[in-house]
């Protein structure tokens, strides 16, 4: 799971923007700022991995503890590799350093106040054990988060808001299955709220412009580009998450375009899974 503003929030980068620029842009959650982005993949990942973690084995004051491995073969599916677990601990590294512009929040209160804007973080602070080799070695050429057993506290802001249940919940196969624009797209599809439509269905939609695409991180020349690489990414999304029934792009004239997501109901959903027992059985 996710929070869910952070979910509906601009601060994941597709692969081609430099990390270290400072986010300040158009997005779906009006004014948000930040140092800089977090990767699509695997931060995001990582962060909804901890943020179950919290949900069900943190402690009062937000700490959650794990390995790298554990971390890995979620992330990965099997065994982290070396390289594994040098995306995780830079991954790590780019959640506890990155500070957010919480406008509209009073930390201190703990409580949301339009008069008030606070600088805070995701993750507050990261422990980490050291391995056996670590130990002696010299702390200016090693750096911080060397070992494979970690403890990690989230911010008191987003601890409260996942304590209060403001929430995404993310079926995990389907987010390290995706990649890219339709992974994000995804994500922010899971956070919306779906209405049933004429036909029966659950439906949600989102205007085409530059609150959408600076939420989803996209950055295109031409509009028609950005509603070429929306529909691949909405086939993607297709392929991979049998819930939905369609993603379209819909011409509303004057040059206003929605995206709109189309879902099974829960009913449906149901009768779906007992044919393919029923299938399995036979």
């Amino acid at each position: 799971m996710i929070e869910t503003n952070t979910a509906r929030s601009p601060l994941f980068a597709q692969s081609s923007v430099q990390l270290e620029l400072p986010l300040d842009g158009p997005s779906l959650l009006s004014a948000v700022r930040a140092s800089g982005r977090l990767k699509l993949s695997p931060d995001l990942d990582v962060l909804a991995w901890l943020s179950e973690r919290l949900r069900t084995t943190g402690d009062a004051e937000g700490w959650v503890r794990f390995t790298l491995y554990e971390l890995g073969q979620a992330v990965y599916g099997d065994k982290p590799t070396g390289k594994h677990r040098q995306l995780l601990r830079a991954s790590i590294r780019r959640l506890v350093t990155l500070v957010v512009d919480l406008i509209g929040y009073d930390a201190r209160a703990g409580r949301p106040d339009a008069k008030v804007a606070t600088l805070d973080h995701l993750i507050d602070r990261v422990r980490s054990e050291l391995d056996e080799l670590d130990t002696a070695a010299d702390p200016r050429t090693t750096g911080a988060l060397r070992g494979s057993t970690f403890e990690a506290q989230f911010a008191p802001w987003l601890r409260e808001q996942i304590g209060a249940g403001n929430v995404t919940y993310l079926n995990w196969r389907h987010l390290v299955q995706l990649s890219g624009l339709a992974k994000r797209l995804w994500v922010l599809l899971e956070s919306e709220r779906y209405r049933r439509a004429a036909g029966g269905h659950p439906q949600t939609w989102l205007a085409l412009g530059e609150r959408l695409y600076g939420t989803l991180g996209m950055n295109y020349a031409q509009p028609r580009q950005a509603r070429a690489a929306l529909a691949r990414a909405g086939r993607t999304i297709l392929e991979v998450d049998g819930r939905y029934v369609a993603i379209d792009l819909e011409h509303r004239g004057r040059g206003a375009w929605l995206l709109v997501a189309t879902r099974q109901t829960d009913r449906e959903r149901a009768a779906v899974a007992r044919t393919v027992r029923a299938a399995l059985a036979a």
